[in-house]
């Protein structure tokens, strides 16, 4: 059984005392990524002590780690790259907003993997720390399985930039692999608003409005990680730090155009979510009206009709009319006539 654990589970500890904040639910395994233009090795490591740093002048690290519940473990690692107590513990605390911290030999990077559910059609997030060194990055998540295996290709495989540059530009293929994500989601929704929008045009049914709902719903959850990653990407940006090269601004700044991009198509989906709202509420208040329409016209055609059949309803014994043979269609005769002439007169009115 899974055990979910809280901030609460800190209070009274120290700053920098390692506590994990999440589910407590696997092992922790770490893959090791050692490259550079020529050749590169990959392998998992059962203990960190193993753990052997190539030549700063001839290689690139990645050490990718998933899993949090071992503190031994998290200690070990910033114990062995001599990382700070704070940054550990902001490791293990998996509720951050993407954020950048600069430390005296590193920069520590938290970002959010943002996936969408299949049977649930929900947004699941992870966060996901990085840690740029001057020849090594390291990563953490929670749990397994991410959407960075098209950099673990392009490593194995030597396609793209990644291994004829350094560990910064590493960091940067990490993050717009998490952003490039963030397209399909905010793609995936529009395409969805899009089809609503048709729906609703056409026939808006009583589920619509529970729809809109639910993707302006999605709508704020990939918002709320968008616009601190434009942030983040901004603060890369600009930070003053020999960490990160020349040649990798160019593709940061790249990469703060897109969440530019995206965050101003959240905004632009979030408007057209409350115009389509207001469409849904204004048909529905068409079909009202137009239901009280025909009610009032049918209830305006009964009226007069109403007013014969009460005289004709009297119990009176001496009516002229009671013993007239052909009374009886003569009276319907002149109701269908006051029916017809009304909806003639309705018609040219332009009321039906």
């Amino acid at each position: 059984m899974r055990k979910v654990r809280k901030r609460s589970d800190k209070k009274g500890m120290p700053p920098g005392s390692l506590v994990g904040v999440g589910e407590s639910c696997m092992l922790t395994t770490i893959r090791v990524f050692t490259y550079n233009p020529e050749e590169w090795v990959e392998k998992e490591l059962k203990n960190i002590n193993d753990f052997e740093l190539g030549d700063p002048a001839k290689y690139t690290t990645w050490l990718d780690i998933d899993g949090l519940d071992d503190v031994n473990v998290v200690r070990s690692v910033g114990e062995r790259f001599s990382l700070h107590p704070l940054l550990l513990e902001d490791v293990l605390n998996t509720d951050h907003r993407p954020k950048v911290e600069e430390y005296q030999d590193t920069l520590f990077v938290v970002a959010k993997m943002l996936s969408l559910d299949e049977e649930t059609d929900g947004i699941v997030t992870e966060q996901i720390s990085f840690v740029l060194g001057k020849t090594f990055v390291l990563s953490f998540q929670q749990m397994p399985g991410d959407i960075l295996d098209p950099i673990r290709d392009r490593i194995r495989h030597a396609t793209g930039r990644v291994r004829k540059m350094g560990p910064s530009y590493l960091l940067y293929a990490l993050l717009d692999v998490i952003v490039d994500n963030y397209f399909l989601i905010v793609e995936d929704l529009g395409e969805r608003i899009e089809e609503l929008e048709r729906k609703i045009t056409v026939r808006p049914g009583n589920e619509d409005l529970l729809t809109i709902q639910e993707l302006r719903s999605l709508l704020i959850t990939v918002g709320r990680y968008v616009t601190p990653t434009r942030e983040l990407a901004g603060r890369l940006n600009t930070i003053q730090t020999e960490l990160i090269d020349k040649a990798t601004r160019r593709y940061i700044n790249d990469l703060q155009d897109h969440t530019v991009y995206i965050a101003d198509s959240i905004g632009t989906f979030r408007d057209m979510l409350t115009n389509l709202e207001n469409t849904y509420h204004a048909g529905q208040n068409m079909r009202m009206t137009q239901v009280m329409k025909l009610l009032t016209i049918i209830s305006t055609i009964f009226i007069p009709l109403t007013f014969i059949v009460g005289i004709y309803g009297m119990n009176f014994e001496h009516m002229p009319e009671l013993h007239t043979r052909y009374g009886y269609f003569i009276v319907m005769g002149i109701m269908l006539g006051i029916s017809i002439v009304m909806l003639m007169w309705f018609r040219r009115k332009r009321w039906l």
